[in-house]
């Protein structure tokens, strides 16, 4: 290499070191770190003799308008913070492993949300972690973000604005040994739902824990979530059979369709017999109170391990694709 190729490399090295520490300084002052969604884990919180209303401040730049803005301490990393949305309950609860007690005494949030109906900080031990419990007037999807300032950002939006495709997978407690498995198989459904980054669906699930929700949080999750499907699971009968609402018709892709699906192909997902497809006798409540289409699908007691709740969630997930295609 002449002395030319020489100045020439070294210009080319420089150029790009300088074009480099440009580019990682641009994404150091605008990263944000995606906070761990443990949505139906169940974790303790404090008393109530160890809690505290939130102080909130409502002075917002417009930047900063419709979000919740909450601080930090600056020891607190994204590894100390576990975000739980109890969506069913139209809660946000944020756990955060803090050293500093009493922060959120002299630390306000900040947020002009409207939608926000309380704010309460419970005391988890006496070294300053907390539990920040958010309380809203309804059913929001939220997306949140650790900032570069130490705070968490919030954004709320009506599900339908957030996700294109919505489904709901309802499972309801029937005993001890019925709950488990049925619990078991929702969480399977969550587990594909979660890796897949392809569909674009959205999941809500009415049980992810031991924590049961009545008819009626059940139901309002289904209307205000904007579901575009609802999938009931049940153990019961022989092999795999599937129930829909036959009490009224939708013009574009009908319950007895969509149980059709489902029953398909959560027979061959396990390799059970599909025993058919049937009209509910109108005591299901979930059924009668959903307006898109619904169904629910019923699994022998014989298949209720948990390999077999991997292989039901494989058939539900597949008849929910299947679904999407032929609703298009």
């Amino acid at each position: 290499m002449n002395n030319s190729e020489m100045k020439k490399m070294a210009i080319r090295t420089a150029v790009f070191g300088v074009v480099s520490i440009a580019v990682m300084l641009q994404r150091s002052a605008t990263k944000h770190i995606m906070i761990t969604d443990a949505a139906g884990t169940h974790v303790d919180r404090g008393n109530a003799e160890d809690s505290y209303n939130i102080l909130i401040d409502r002075n917002v730049t417009d930047s900063q308008s419709g979000k919740l803005i909450i601080p930090l301490a600056k020891t607190v990393s994204s590894d100390d913070i576990i975000l739980e949305d109890k969506y069913i309950d139209h809660e946000l609860k944020i756990y955060i492993e803090s050293r500093e007690e009493g922060f959120y005494l002299d630390n306000a949030v900040l947020t002009d949300l409207d939608i926000l109906e309380s704010a309460v900080c419970y005391a988890e031990n006496d070294t300053g972690s907390v539990c920040l419990d958010f309380k809203f007037d309804g059913l929001y999807a939220n997306a949140s973000s650790l900032t570069e300032n130490s705070t968490i950002e919030v954004s709320f939006a009506k599900p339908k604005d957030m996700y294109e495709n919505i489904v709901v997978v309802d499972c309801e407690s029937e005993g001890a040994g019925n709950s488990q498995a049925l619990l078991d198989m929702s969480l399977a459904v969550r587990g594909i739902a979660t890796t897949d980054d392809d569909n674009n669906i959205k999941f809500y699930y009415t049980r992810l824990s031991d924590d049961e929700a009545d008819i009626e949080k059940r139901c309002a999750l289904i209307k205000d979530s904007g579901a575009d499907f609802v999938v009931e699971l049940k153990l019961g009968g022989k092999g795999v059979s599937s129930f829909y609402n036959g009490q009224y018709f939708l013009r574009d892709f009908n319950n007895a369709e969509f149980a059709n699906i489902l029953e398909k192909n959560c027979a061959y997902k396990l390799g059970a017999s599909a025993e058919g497809v049937f009209e509910d006798d109108g005591s299901d409540q979930v059924l009668c109170c959903t307006k898109v289409p619904a169904a629910r699908v019923e699994i022998s007691k014989e298949y209720s391990g948990a390999d077999d709740s991997k292989k039901i969630a494989e058939g539900v997930y597949q008849a929910i694709l299947e679904a999407f295609e032929e609703k298009k």
